[in-house]
This record gives C-alpha cells, sequence and structure tokens, in this order.
C-alpha cells in the first residue's frame, strides 16, 4: 500500500481490530497446532504399519472370530501356507488355493472378494 489514504485506514482498522485480531489468530494456531499433531501422528503411524507374519496371522484370527468363520476353505488357520508379498502384505494360502489377504493396515481380503 503506497498511498497515504489505503495506509490511515488500514491503521485505522487494525487498531480497532487488535482484539478481533488476536482471537482470530489464537483460533487458527490452536486449529493449525490440532491438524499439524494429527497429521504427524498419522505420519507415524503410516510408517510403521507394516505386519510381521504374526501380526498378520492375529489380525486373520480375529476376523474369523468376528465373523464366525470357522476354516479357512476346510482348513485351519495353522495348516495355511503363509506367503509374505510387497509392502507388508500377507496372503495365508490352503491346499486347493484359495487365499486370504492381510494388508498392511490390517485389512482383509477373503476369497471371492471384490478386488479394491
Amino acid at each position: 500500500m503506497t498511498e497515504q489514504k489505503l495506509i490511515t485506514q488500514n491503521k485505522d482498522t487494525t487498531a480497532n481490530s487488535t482484539n478481533d485480531d488476536t482471537d482470530s489468530s489464537e483460533s487458527s494456531s490452536s486449529v493449525e497446532n490440532s491438524s499439524s499433531s494429527e497429521s504427524s501422528s498419522t505420519q507415524s503411524t503410516t510408517s510403521s504399519t507394516a505386519l510381521t507374519e504374526s501380526q498378520a496371522r492375529q489380525v486373520l484370527k480375529n476376523w474369523a472370530d468376528a465373523d464366525n468363520v470357522d476354516s479357512f476353505g476346510g482348513y485351519s488357520l495353522d495348516e495355511l501356507e503363509t506367503i509374505k508379498g510387497e509392502n507388508g502384505n500377507w496372503s495365508f494360502v490352503n491346499d486347493d488355493g484359495l487365499s486370504w489377504g492381510v494388508s498392511s493396515t490390517g485389512k482383509i481380503h477373503a476369497p471371492g472378494d471384490p478386488i479394491q
């Protein structure tokens, strides 16, 4: 702002609104800090989401228990072949070739589920 009239008007507006600005900046600062905390929390969770084989096996067991799945195509969880895939994904395959996948985030993909 180089015009004196605009500079003067801006000073008057700024002087009259210092309380409003303080409240506004405090609110936005709180929101920014909250968002920043959430982002860093999400990032650290995301970077450490690769599951071990035993964790993936437990996720699959919990899913089966919750959905009342009594077997994996006629086989127990212990009878399934375990295959580690890319990006921390795990596949549990029975002798008939049916496969249950556990993603690195814990999402289950059972035989017959649509591929997403």
